[in-house]
């Protein structure tokens, strides 16, 4: 027998244990449970409900599968078909009910959880077996808390199973099945990263330039800003780092004062050579997707508030007064 044929079984499965700490059987630990396969199922039941025919139980539980951690940590609905009832009717029947159900749990479970959408997070089942189905089920995501995510969504699912049976369900209607429109990711250190700098900044130069010299404004300013890039890699400020399509590491002995001062200064002087009347705003949440520290750890929105000595400023003012 093959000594490591449950290793990566078995390491993958200990992290969702670990997750599930606080579920565990007491006295118990993941190894333990590895070794003796009891149980085969961590479960926690938030709730269980009779169905109103009183031919079903329905958990609204979570379940993780310690031999198959690959389908990771899920919660939602299982019916179990009661003795006495035909369980392929009851199936079907359970299915119809909880597509009744699910449009106002949904509404309210993204009322709760503002920045998730759990319409498009149900998973249907792949089997029915046991007397048991499952309607539906969702996965838990790795930066999500089985104690904050899925026992609230629980308690949510089962008080609108609830409202609905007893008539005080708001008639809500399921949205529309739509063609998947991904939403746009905004990256840093990549080249989408780098045209939003350039079109933020030629945006924030139009809004303070005159009609007649906007357009060689915006173009003179991104010529600026592209020959400070040039200007101070010759000068070993900056390295392009070609881990990433468009980065650049500040120098080792750079701190975040310098890095601040640095850009306040060139806006400054970009103000000065367009002759505007007021000043350009720096798009500081732009900027920082472009450059790092030398230990390449990205810079915080907070850099813009730092203030640096005067002598500092002169310093740095002589690595881009020639751009």
């Amino acid at each position: 027998m093959n000594p490591d044929k449950y290793y990566w079984t078995n390491r993958a499965s200990i992290h969702h244990m670990e997750r599930l700490e606080g579920f565990l059987p007491e006295g118990s630990d993941p190894e333990q449970i590895l070794l003796s396969g009891k149980p085969r199922y961590i479960e926690h039941i938030e709730e269980s409900i009779i169905s109103v025919d009183g031919h079903r139980h329905y958990d609204m539980l979570i379940e993780y599968d310690i031999y198959h951690p690959s389908h990771g940590i899920y919660f939602g609905c299982r019916s179990t078909t009661l003795p006495g009832f035909d369980h392929s009717v009851e199936t079907k029947t359970a299915l119809e009910e909880w597509n009744s159900v699910l449009p106002l749990a949904l509404r309210r479970l993204n009322n709760v959880f503002p920045e998730k959408d759990f319409s498009c997070r149900l998973r249907d089942t792949d089997n029915d077996n046991d007397r048991t189905f499952w309607p539906f089920w969702i996965s838990l995501h790795e930066d999500e808390s089985p104690d904050a995510v899925a026992c609230v969504a629980l308690r949510i699912l089962a008080a609108a199973y609830k409202d609905y049976v007893a008539g005080e369900a708001i008639d809500v209607k399921m949205p529309e099945h739509k063609a998947i429109v991904y939403p746009t990711l905004r990256t840093a250190f990549t080249r989408e990263a780098y045209e939003s700098f350039l079109k933020r900044l030629a945006a924030n130069v139009a809004l303070v330039s005159s009609l007649d010299k906007r357009d060689l404004n915006v173009r003179t300013a991104v010529s600026m800003f592209e020959s400070l890039i040039r200007r101070l890699e010759e000068r070993g400020v900056l390295t392009r780092n070609t881990a990433y399509e468009y980065a650049w590491n500040l120098r080792h002995d750079i701190p975040d004062v310098e890095f601040s001062a640095l850009i306040k200064i060139f806006f400054e002087e970009l103000r000065l050579r367009l002759a505007l009347n007021s000043s350009v705003k720096v798009p500081w949440k732009d900027l920082i997707r472009l450059i790092l520290r030398h230990d390449e750890s990205p810079f915080k929105e907070q850099v813009k508030t730092l203030k640096a000595q005067y002598d500092t400023i002169l310093r740095i003012r002589e690595w881009i007064v020639e751009t």
